[in-house]
């Protein structure tokens, strides 16, 4: 019993915070000069360079300024620019102060650079908090374009052309993946699927009507999602995010209860109900990319592809390996005992994503 609760806490954990950790790097180019901004979470820095000096658990604007040398050298060591030729364009640093954003306390620096010549490329190597965050992503905004960087390799941004789609493609595959709930709601209304009603409960015997039905579900979500993705993203319906966030999460634990009361067995109609949640919470994953409008569209149909291209795989997977095992006492213990324990996950999530 201890070691269960143990796996129910441990997978309680990594989730609850679901928005992703970021940066924020906005550089124009004028000739041979850059400026911008650098905006890094206060959170992020604690870990990063530790602020906290009295270990009280709050930090002041004292200890901020205290570390403010360190947060530069930091910085110094982690972000560089280059233009054409590679040729080394080097940073300077302005005076740190605290903003406010749609995730908390930020501290944004000033950052300016002189290029050998005007760049018709600019080199960003950008390897902040990687190390302490494997989810990290830092997002380079340069001349109308955004770059998402997920690892320390250096990026490239030709000065006047547009944000390539494909990488909102691989933002959204990358989003779904990683996006814990969102992959434990899609395998709760999926799981029941080969287990289907014949006047009596029993195993499915036509993979062709489990695919049909798992077909309608996964319809009905993407439809669902992608309506809200698009009007909260376009900016016609906004919600709070710590509102998205825990809503999203009482979703998978109505997913997993209606698997053990079988209460609502048109899943599809669950899946859409419940999708609506979930495009909110989609949307804020690109609000907070910081879009410039004429990019909207292209991102937005990048994103969305890329979040049906990662639920499609994962239903691939899925499916296949359920409707094996469907007759088998495996298959029985997945479906009661783990409904019952994503539900458990899930409202400690629930709990965790509006209190804490």
């Amino acid at each position: 019993m201890k070691r269960a609760l143990l796996i129910v806490m441990a997978l309680a954990g990594p989730a609850w915070a679901h928005k992703p950790s970021d940066a924020h790097l906005a550089l124009a180019v004028d000739g041979d000069r850059v400026t911008g901004r650098l905006d890094i979470a206060i959170r992020d820095l604690d870990a990063a360079v530790g602020l906290d000096a009295d270990g009280d658990g709050a930090i002041t604007w004292g200890e901020l300024q205290a570390a403010a040398p360190r947060i530069a050298m930091y910085v110094q060591d982690r972000v560089a620019l280059a233009g054409d030729a590679d040729l080394a364009c080097p940073l300077a640093l302005g005076d740190g102060a605290l903003v406010d954003l749609s995730d908390g306390a930020y501290w944004a620096l000033p950052v300016s650079a002189r290029c050998a010549s005007a760049p018709h490329e600019l080199a960003v190597a950008y390897r902040l908090l990687f190390d302490i965050d494997a989810q990290h992503r830092g997002l380079v905004h340069v001349a109308g374009q955004t770059l998402i960087v997920r690892d320390a390799t250096p990026v490239h941004a030709a000065l006047g052309a547009a944000t390539s789609i494909g990488s909102f493609v691989r933002e959204g595959i990358w989003h779904i993946w990683m996006g814990l709930d969102h992959i434990l709601f899609l395998t709760c209304l999926i799981l029941p699927a080969v287990f289907q009603r014949r006047g009596k409960w029993a195993a499915a015997d036509s993979l062709r009507d489990v695919t049909r039905e798992v077909f309608e579900i996964v319809t009905a979500f993407t439809l669902a999602h992608s309506i809200t993705l698009v009007i909260s993203a376009i900016g016609l319906v906004q919600l709070p995010s710590r509102f998205v966030e825990t809503a999203i999460a009482l979703s998978v634990v109505a997913a997993a209860v209606n698997n053990l009361t079988r209460s609502v067995d048109a899943r599809w109609a669950v899946a859409f109900a419940l999708g609506l949640l979930h495009g909110f919470g989609f949307s804020a994953v690109l609000i907070d990319l910081g879009l410039p409008s004429r990019e909207l569209i292209g991102a937005l149909l990048g994103f969305n592809l890329g979040v049906e291209l990662g639920q499609a795989a994962i239903v691939l997977v899925l499916l296949p390996m359920l409707y094996v095992i469907r007759r088998t006492l495996a298959y029985q213990t997945l479906l009661w005992a783990g409904s019952g324990t994503v539900a458990l996950v899930a409202a400690i999530w629930s709990y965790q994503r509006c209190f804490i």
